[in-house]
């Protein structure tokens, strides 16, 4: 008795296809059986006598000698075979391939990080079992490594991405019989394309923390540490880690940390916009940062007018902060500086800071109108050279607001001022000439030499402009002198029917100078106070064109001159004299007030370059100074 068995593998289903002949009747059974499945009833046959077949048909016929060609194909029957097999069972499960299994979704090969001495990786070998010309990498080249003339492929490597990997380099030399000669070697090289990682040493940052999943138990805890307002939530472990270092005082950029009425420790925040305008209010303040952010609040004027906690005063000053980052760092309180109310025709008015439970939001009768809504806060920190915060300052806007202004514009500034007290600091402008955008250094002499100012800005400014173009309310804004930036501004003054001229006069002169004008500007950017030589003297004059009773001043110009000192290599800005020019009314002060009751005044700064051009020099001819003996030209003279 034959057998012939061929194995049909699916894509997936594996069955073996056995013929029994037993070369008797003529009949022959098939059974297709699932190889997987070793069930009895999945055996399933057929039978040639039940289909009407009296002899066994041809391609089923047994060979003589098995051969493979002998399954896979039978001689022109090939479509005939693939018909008369009949297709499995729809309910046999199907079956992997036990032989190749599928390679896992998402696992890489593992990466060649090795480079043998005679590497198998060679670009230049084209040629099976022939050498390739001047490819010194190609193994299959002996003797004719002695005709090379260069080498095409000179350093071999396995992948571009790694970090670090050995390279095989190919180098060719001559030896003494002019024969050439290659050398093999292998290098570590580091690849400088790629960003590696070669140590590290915080083990929580390779792997995401668990995040804690909400329930509702902790659902209202996690949502007001994140989304509460000011995010003065709980300080987290992480902020009370050890510090880094001996200070006690804070580093450029970390979290000031807070307390509030509950004595519970937070950190120090503030509203901003993020993403869209509207305020975010869980935004951290760094050490060290200034910042200013606008952001608008959107709101119900009748319903949260006295009830919104960010529309209130005590929300943005009823904390303590830490001077420092340690427990044991003094708690230090804010304070309250200056309190301005603004109408609602946007007229400001300081008032007393001291009485702060006044100034709470209060709903009026009308209904469309919530006064002492909070506008504006500025901090201001004071600190040591230790880092140690000394004192907090606030100074908030409080305004009336209509119901159709809402969403209004909420303004918060942070400012950090080094406390200069005890150690003042000199403020330069170059070194030595000034340099563009640097503030003019000024002063005031005296009989001990020259008196600056501890303002960093400068003591030497211009009027800044306003919205409002008001001279009395803007007076207090003023602007640096920039070195080498002409500047021009103004502002307008109301003036009503039989006012006291000499009073306009010295308020107008009071607004275009300033408080304390001074009468000496450094030469050079880095001059001292006690080289008073050093200094150049403000001259002044003053152009009244008409003979008026009263005489109003109407313009200020500085006008500022200076040369170029030094090489023409690196020159250096040098001021050689300031001048200041003011322009008087040349009619009654009656004439100079508009309709309206206005009188408009300007103030300018001028950079003149008064540099003479440089002229060419050339040095003179080398002379010779020999002295001859008296008899050099003897017997010819």
């Amino acid at each position: 008795m034959a057998v012939l068995c061929s194995v049909i593998i699916l894509i997936y289903l594996e069955t073996a296809l056995c013929i029994e002949d037993t070369n008797t009747t003529g009949n022959v059974n098939i059974t297709l059986r699932d190889t997987n499945d070793t069930s009895a009833d999945r055996n399933e046959s057929l039978d040639f006598t039940d289909l009407g077949v009296s002899e066994t048909p041809e391609y089923f016929a047994a060979p003589t000698a098995w051969t493979p060609e002998s399954v896979t194909a039978f001689p022109d029957q090939t479509e005939a075979s693939e018909s008369s097999i009949p297709d499995t069972s729809p309910e046999s499960p199907p079956a992997a391939t036990a032989a190749q299994p599928l390679p896992l979704s998402g696992v890489l090969p593992a990466p060649l990080t090795e480079v043998p001495s005679v590497p198998q990786l060679c670009p230049c070998n084209l040629q099976d079992g022939q050498c390739d010309i001047n490819c010194c990498c190609d193994p299959d080249c002996t003797e004719e490594l002695a005709l090379f003339t260069d080498c095409t492929v000179e350093r071999v490597s396995n992948d571009p991405r790694l970090c670090n990997q050995d390279s095989a380099v190919h180098t060719l030399s001559s030896t003494q019989e002019a024969l050439s000669s290659v050398q093999s070697t292998v290098q570590r090289d580091v690849n400088p394309d790629v960003f590696c990682i070669q140590s590290a040493n915080y083990e929580q940052g390779s792997t995401f923390a668990t995040p804690e999943v909400p329930t509702e138990e902790n659902f209202d805890s996690l949502f007001g540490r994140v989304l509460g307002f000011f995010g003065r939530s709980r300080v987290t472990s992480a902020l009370q880690s050890p510090d880094v270092g001996n200070s006690s005082g804070y580093q450029y950029g970390e979290v000031i940390q807070t307390v509030n009425e509950a004595e519970e420790q937070e950190f120090f925040t503030f509203p901003a916009s993020a993403g869209t305008a509207h305020c975010l209010d869980g935004n951290p303040a760094g050490f060290l940062k200034d910042q200013t952010s606008r952001c608008m609040r959107s709101f119900d004027l009748v319903q949260d007018c006295e009830t919104l906690e960010t529309l209130r005063l005590e929300t943005y000053i009823n904390f303590s902060i830490r001077s420092g980052k340690i427990q044991e760092a003094k708690v230090i309180g804010v304070e309250v500086a200056a309190i301005t109310l603004q109408s609602l025709e946007g007229t400001q008015t300081p008032v007393d800071p001291a009485d702060l439970e006044s100034y709470i939001p209060v709903l009026l009768e009308s209904g469309d109108v919530c006064n002492n809504v909070v506008l504006q806060v500025k901090y201001t920190f004071r600190f040591s050279e230790a880092g140690e915060i000394l004192n907090a300052i606030a100074s908030v806007l409080l305004g009336a607001i209509k119901s159709i202004t809402v969403p209004i514009q909420q303004e918060f500034q942070i400012t950090f001022l080094q406390d200069i007290s005890s150690t003042p600091v000199l403020q330069f402008s170059g070194n030595p000439g000034y340099v563009v955008g640097r503030p003019l250094v000024a002063g005031t002499r005296t009989a001990d030499g020259i008196v600056q100012s501890a303002n960093p800005t400068g003591s030497l400014t211009i009027l800044q402009n306003s919205g409002d173009q008001d001279c009395l309310s803007g007076s207090s804004r003023r602007s640096p002198v920039l070195f080498g930036i002409d500047m021009v501004s103004g502002c307008t003054l109301k003036l009503s029917d039989g006012v006291n001229c000499s009073l306009v006069s010295e308020v107008i002169l009071w607004a275009l100078k300033g408080q304390s004008f001074p009468d000496h500007v450094a030469s050079f950017g880095n001059s001292l106070p006690q080289n008073p030589l050093d200094w150049v003297t403000i001259q002044n004059q003053t152009i009244a064109l008409g003979t008026q009773a009263c005489s109003i001043p109407l313009s200020y110009h500085l006008e500022v001159k200076w040369t170029k000192y030094g090489t023409l290599v690196n020159p250096q800005a040098q001021i050689v004299s300031v001048m200041e020019t003011i322009i008087t009314n040349t009619s009654s002060l009656a004439l100079l007030i508009s309709a309206d009751g206005l009188l408009s005044v300007t103030s300018s700064v001028s950079f003149v370059d008064v540099s003479a051009s440089a002229s060419s020099g050339f040095k003179a001819p080398p002379t010779i100074d020999a002295k001859l003996p008296f008899d050099f030209f003897f017997p010819f003279v």
